[in-house]
């Protein structure tokens, strides 16, 4: 879901995708049954895919944010503490607002926050009530931040975004508004953001390291991030299609030092990934060599010598 405030101080959503029960797969850490948990980055080169580039429940519209020329989802309030929010903004994945009276809320200060859409579908307008349940920090002073979300469906309360195995979790707030496809729009409003649900891709590769608001040795990771969603999905063409199956074991490894070699794993080279998909594939290494693709893709030689930015390899079974 992405959101933009406009000047009259109403924000503007895109659904990423389609009404979703759950998301896709965990990262290597379980949660206990009906408990949300922070997941912790993981460096050691081994991770689990997914199919989904995001997961939540919201309603049935594929909206693509501003670009929508019809039908729309509009937050018309936003409210907590008795106070009207007229101004929003991400400061990494931490949101920022500024209510009627002046204040500036960040944080858990934004905890039990009321969030109210108007929805058009087809010509019908509805409403779609969202709360925020709670706030995460998983470290201090982490630029990583998790909101637990509910929505009002029939009257009750109920989670925003589900795991893989139908259990609540939460979402990481993102700059920018990705299309169905997987596609990162390339001109949304400077306050555009995303609820990304954890355990989806746009959530998945945050976690993996690649914050998109962030740089390492002055490398912005936003080009990172959206390759790593490729990857995940085995999105080779770049058409948002995946070709792989929840919960695959992948290794990954880039030059940023981000995902490293992992010791412990043995792997041939699968592809290696940019924004738009794999630039370079062994397709003899596929993570699943009976789902087929349409691109043509050169097959890859030297590690990164075809200007990917995030290699995958599929794990083969030691002996």
């Amino acid at each position: 879901m992405a959101i933009s405030m406009s000047k009259r101080n109403l924000v503007i959503l895109g659904v990423a995708a389609a009404t979703v029960l759950g998301a896709c797969d965990d990262a290597l850490v379980q949660p206990e049954v009906g408990e949300v948990t922070q997941r912790s980055t993981q460096t050691n080169g081994l991770l689990l895919n997914g199919m989904l580039l995001n997961g939540l429940l919201l309603n049935g519209l594929l909206l693509n944010g501003p670009d929508a020329p019809t039908d729309y989802i509009v937050l018309t309030e936003f409210a907590g503490k008795l106070k009207l929010v007229t101004e929003s903004w991400l400061v990494g994945s931490e949101w920022r607002a500024k209510t009627d009276a002046g204040d500036t809320w960040s944080g858990t200060e934004l905890d039990k926050a009321h969030l109210v859409f108007e929805v058009r579908e087809n010509g019908v307008v509805s409403e779609r009530r969202v709360k925020i349940r709670g706030v995460r920090q998983p470290a201090p002073g982490s630029d990583v931040w998790s909101y637990d979300l509910d929505i009002k469906l029939g009257g009750a309360w109920q989670p925003l975004c589900l795991d893989n195995v139908g259990d609540p979790t939460d979402a990481i707030l993102l700059a920018n508004a990705w299309e169905p496809s997987g596609e990162r729009l390339a001109s949304t409003p400077a306050s555009v953001m995303t609820f990304a649900c954890r355990g989806a891709a746009l959530a998945k590769c945050v976690e993996f390291g690649y914050r998109p608001w962030a740089s390492v040795g002055g490398v912005s990771l936003s080009d990172a991030h959206q390759a790593c969603t490729r990857m995940l999905r085995a999105d080779y063409c770049g058409d948002g299609v995946a070709h792989t199956t929840n919960g695959t074991p992948v290794h990954v490894l880039d030059q940023l030092g981000i995902q490293n070699v992992d010791p412990n794993s043995q792997y041939v080279v699968e592809a290696e990934w940019g924004p738009n998909g794999a630039v370079c594939l062994n397709a003899a290494n596929r993570r699943h060599s009976e789902l087929t693709f349409d691109c043509t893709l050169p097959s890859c030689g030297p590690s990164f010598a075809s200007g990917g930015l995030i290699q995958s390899g599929k794990v083969v079974p030691g002996p």
